[in-house]
């Protein structure tokens, strides 16, 4: 069975290790998703989860899977 927590955390420490590892801000994140540097920041302290949509457009921007997004450690291995 799937917990719920899990897969959040695995979403934040993912969305943090990514744009850190690239070397970005939450503000040059969030332009090149379209969405605020508040969102992007709500998103990494877990006061929010990103939409379907949301999850999409940074898997895309990275180049990764949803899935990979969603379940796997994928740190430093990404780059833009």
């Amino acid at each position: 069975m799937i917990n719920t927590n899990d897969v959040q955390q695995t979403l934040i420490n993912n969305m943090i290790a990514l744009r850190k590892s690239n070397g970005l801000t939450q503000v040059e994140l969030g332009e090149k998703i379209n969405y605020s540097d508040k969102t992007v920041s709500k998103w990494e302290k877990g006061d929010s989860c990103p939409n379907i949509e949301a999850i999409c457009r940074i898997a895309n921007f990275y180049g990764i899977t949803v899935d990979e997004l969603l379940t796997e450690d994928v740190t430093a291995d990404v780059s833009i």
